[in-house]
């Protein structure tokens, strides 16, 4: 990985660490790999819900998208229901 990619990758994760998401980050070393727990929106059908994703950035981020899946069930249709992963099909191109 590349100095300037692992500082944007740095900056990115302490932009995420200070919101209001529940960060946690699996290698203190690398940070590339990561949970995000988030609550769904006040006076919505999701209010009380609350999802957890899981996030791998790859060495060529920002140039090459993150590897995003839900730890729990979701369903969109942008998102595998079997296994929570994120179509980014389109962020790819």
């Amino acid at each position: 990985m590349s100095i300037s990619n692992k500082k944007r990758m740095e900056k990115d994760i302490v932009k995420l660490h200070m919101s209001n998401y529940q960060l946690h980050i699996k290698d203190n070393i690398k940070m590339n790999e990561f949970s995000i727990v988030f609550k769904g929106p006040k006076e919505s059908l999701y209010e009380n819900g609350y999802w957890k994703v899981e996030v791998l950035l790859p060495d060529e981020y920002p140039f090459k998208s993150p590897s995003i899946g839900f730890a729990n069930k979701i369903f969109h249709p942008n998102i595998e229901e079997s296994s929570g992963t994120v179509c980014l099909d389109v962020i790819n191109q």
